[in-house]
């Protein structure tokens, strides 16, 4: 669904920084040692949940 709403955003000018989406992943441990809401090198609990899209295009499990 994100894929979709990101075109249109994008078509319509706003910018990546000024995009933003939240990955409500299932948090077991919340401080990054469990993995589990790890994408790629990413750490939900750590670094989010919401996250830019400049933060995240180059993530396309996230996507």
């Amino acid at each position: 669904m994100y894929r979709f709403v990101l075109m249109e955003l994008l078509g319509k000018g706003i910018s990546e920084g000024n995009i933003w989406m939240s990955l409500e992943r299932r948090m077991k441990c919340g401080v990054g040692k469990c993995g589990h809401c790890q994408i790629n090198d990413v750490y939900t609990c750590q670094s989010g949940p919401s996250f830019s899209y400049a933060e995240l295009k180059h993530l396309e499990e996230a996507l």
